[in-house]
């Protein structure tokens, strides 16, 4: 099973992914909107990708980046973005991100992002 944790104000946009990603393969995905309950979560459930919303965490991304990287190192992470924050996003990929996403962004391509980093199939 694929295990995604997300930092996200969203949940409805995931929910909807969720649902055409489990018509091929097990992937479960479990929203948070506040950061500290994702990372609590984390300590006792291994993911295989987490998605950031870095308009939540602002300049703080860096720190949680730091706290999921010191937890499980082999963890992709993914961060999604309004424009505006684009500048962070140079910092935050030294630190390992995987890649990032900007928003607003459909289930559609969502869905194809997950299925690509996970390397399991997408049904549109």
């Amino acid at each position: 099973m694929n295990r995604i944790l997300v930092l996200t104000a969203d949940e409805d946009l995931f929910s909807v992914v969720e649902d055409s990603l489990n018509n091929l393969e097990k992937v479960e995905i479990q929203t948070f909107e506040n950061s500290l309950e994702l990372v609590n979560h984390y300590l006792s459930h291994y993911a295989s990708l987490i998605i950031l919303d870095i308009d939540l965490l602002k300049h703080e991304i860096f720190q949680m980046i730091q706290v999921l990287r010191s937890i499980h190192v082999q963890t992709k992470i993914v961060l999604f973005l309004s424009p505006e924050n684009m500048p962070l996003c140079s910092s935050a990929l030294s630190m390992g991100v995987l890649s990032y996403q900007i928003k607003p962004i459909s289930e559609v391509k969502l869905a194809e992002i997950i299925a690509s980093i996970l390397q399991i199939p997408v049904n549109h």
